[in-house]
């Protein structure tokens, strides 16, 4: 691995050579285009009440993304729980797990780790996505059942094409701690169809803290998509994909390292628009995702002997379909639909584990019904409004570890809906809603102990939403804020503070809670090419069964930037600011980790550059953690292990300097 000063000194100069160019460049004859927004922001916008939409091809802060959930940590409000240099957990207004939905491309995508080494989004490459979008709250029914903190979508779009062509996208980063990203992605259509490649590779070794200490965090992640549509006329698309992933990584959390990543799978869409003037469009989905997982203690790390050698190898198998019509009644719009989905997960253990077969231990089959639409009202004003019915079968099979529960199951019959008011007043648009989510145990929850071996119950979570949009000329805002209860909110508690909770380890109950919060943006153009934005995000929660804080809840956490650009030249610099969290719960948590206790603020700077060199090619180029600060987030994991005896944070890493080329050709 290239060593730190090396690194630092080859990245600076690659760094200052590209910045040197731009500014002697910038005042030159511009190039037509697109200013470089995505320099100078974050690159994620509210664009309408509680949706969030970023593209994952766009130059990021930080370094780009290694997977989905170090991507979405820049969505305000998301935060995500560091177990390495990847595979970290995200959060949306302090709660993952399942309480957030993840899909790839409108499929379910769930992870076979009982140590959450492998949470959905370690198995996405954002950059293999077009757009992301991300919903806040249960304000919306057609992501999926017991949406309680909201959903995230990574969706692509294959645009159709008018005449026989060529699409190239390609990009290359570089940066500290021997990271080296590729990607590519090509399409070759015409009005008949289109056949669409996607590639990618992300490699990262140990990163250094800002005290110079070595992270036991390399990873390698690869991802390869083939995309076959058919568009026989300009109503009519159908489309065939199939995704295949590898990878690894290590991990400073924990005793044991993720050594196979393995993801096959395969998605099937037709959909046909203007129908009739009452329908306007039909769509049938199908998908189908398997995910082979191998996790052990001396692979990638060394000094482990042969008698203490451990491995486990789950995987997890999900299928599923949905039905979907877009119904136009009057000036009202309808979406009905349906949805069907079968998960099974199993897992063999043993270093021998290729001979041996794999034991089912718990799987789960699922049904769902759904209407959602929108209503024009009076003065500018619309309703927005959901229904949702699902019936979950969930069995322990044969091969789960607790025999007295071993061939049982429990059905759980969920209701959701939301309905939200929105209106529009000159440059405002506020909103108010009221939405109701239910949720089922998921893999993780059931296998944990519960007092008498009873089943843990749904969870009921009752919100409240609310907030405006406001856009004026160089001005952009919006709020969001949240007031929630949750019934039978599903604790996991450990021995101690940051105790282990994967698979069978910890124990779970039903508690009651309350949360509130909310996010607010702002970017206002203040003079000709410059910029100001600002992000703040706060959450609060309460286990009001014990009368305790909720444990795994982010502190109050800030974010301000200043850019300048113009037609060829982008430089932003930004601030971000967290605050100290008093309120925790040592020992209690979620199926990713257990708070350890109190966490101190810290304070980041970083900056950054694009210059277009041309119609079609970006160069960027940024520092992150410009002042090398030792510092950790208050979500991170931490359980004692070989490379670390204490129970302890996970320090961020230090000074990083990348640079990044990105082209676009049609």
């Amino acid at each position: 691995m290239t060593q730190l000063p090396a690194m630092m000194k080859t990245c600076k100069s690659l760094v200052l050579l590209p910045l040197a160019l731009a500014v002697h460049m910038a005042w030159a004859e511009p190039v037509p285009g697109n200013v470089l927004d995505e320099i100078v922001v974050t690159g994620a916008r509210t664009i309408s009440p509680l949706l969030v939409t970023a593209d994952p091809q766009a130059p990021r802060r930080p370094v780009a993304a290694a997977d989905a959930a170090d991507f979405l940590k820049t969505v305000p409000g998301m935060n995500s729980i560091r177990k390495g240099g990847a595979s970290s957990d995200p959060l949306l207004r302090g709660l993952g797990g399942s309480r957030l939905a993840v899909l790839a491309d409108g499929g379910f995508l769930y992870g076979g780790c009982g140590g959450r080494m492998d949470p959905p989004t370690a198995y996405i490459a954002p950059s293999a996505y077009d757009k992301v979008d991300v919903i806040k709250g249960p304000q919306s029914v057609k992501y999926g059942m017991g949406l309680i903190s909201g959903a995230v979508n990574f969706e692509r779009s294959t645009e159709p094409f008018a005449e026989a062509g060529v699409r190239l996208s390609a990009a290359a980063t570089g940066g500290s701690f021997d990271r080296n990203d590729q990607w590519l992605d090509a399409t070759f259509g015409s009005t008949l169809g289109y056949i669409r490649a996607i590639g990618t590779q992300t490699h990262g070794g140990d990163y250094k803290d800002g005290n110079g200490d070595k992270v036991h965090s390399a990873f390698e992640r690869n991802s390869a998509t083939v995309i076959a549509g058919l568009t026989p006329d300009a109503d009519t698309t159908i489309e065939l994909s199939a995704d295949r992933s590898r990878g690894e990584a290590a991990y400073a959390d924990r005793g044991m390292d993720g050594t196979v990543f393995d993801r096959d799978a395969w998605g099937f869409k037709a959909e046909h628009r203007n129908l009739a003037p009452w329908l306007a469009a039909l769509r049938a989905e199908a998908s189908h995702s398997y995910v082979d997982h191998v996790m052990d203690n001396f692979s990638l790390r060394s000094g482990t002997p042969t008698a203490k050698r451990a491995l486990s190898n789950p995987d997890r198998e999900t299928d599923g379909a949905k039905l979907e019509a877009d119904l136009k009644l009057g000036s009202a719009e309808l979406t009905v639909g349906s949805n069907w989905q079968q998960d099974e997960h199993r897992f063999r253990s043993g270093v021998d584990y290729q001979g041996k077969p794999r034991t089912p231990d718990q799987s789960f089959d699922s049904f769902g019904v759904f209407a959602e639409g929108r209503l024009p009202l009076h003065a500018g004003r619309q309703l927005i409004a959901g229904l949702r019915h699902d019936r979950v079968d969930a069995r322990y099979d044969a091969g789960f570890s607790n025999q007295a529960l071993q061939n049982t199951g429990q059905r759980y019959e969920l209701n959701s809906g939301f309905a939200r008011l929105e209106s529009r007043y000159g440059n405002w648009t506020p909103f108010v809603g009221l939405g109701l989510a239910q949720r089922a145990p998921d893999y993780w929850e059931r296998a944990k102990k519960t007092a008498g071996n009873a089943p843990l119950q749904k969870e009921n979570n009752t919100e409240l939403d609310f907030g405006t949009l406001y856009k004026n000329g160089a001005l952009q805002a919006s709020f969001s804020g949240y007031l929630s209860r949750i019934d039978d909110f599903i604790l996991i508690e450990s021995q101690q503070a940051g105790g282990a909770v994967g698979g069978s380890s910890g124990t779970a109950r039903n508690i009651d809670a309350n949360r509130a919060g909310f996010e607010a943006e702002a970017n206002w153009r203040f003079a000709q090419n410059w910029h100001l934005g600002a992000m703040l995000a706060y959450a609060w929660g309460e286990n009001t069964t014990d009368g305790t804080a909720l444990a795994q809840t982010p502190p109050l956490e800030g974010l301000l930037t200043l850019g300048w650009e113009n037609d060829r030249l982008a430089l932003a610099a930004n601030l971000r600011g967290v605050a100290h969290q008093g309120r925790v719960a040592p020992g209690q948590g979620n199926i990713v980790g257990t708070d350890l206790g109190e966490s101190a603020g810290f304070g980041t700077v970083g900056f950054k550059a694009g210059w277009k060199v041309s119609k079609t090619i970006l160069l960027s180029a940024g520092i992150d953690n410009l002042f090398d600060k030792a510092y950790a987030e208050h979500l991170s994991k931490g359980e004692p292990n070989g490379l670390n005896p204490i129970v302890d944070r996970i320090n961020e890493p230090g000074r990083t300097l990348w640079l990044k080329l990105q082209g676009s050709w049609q």
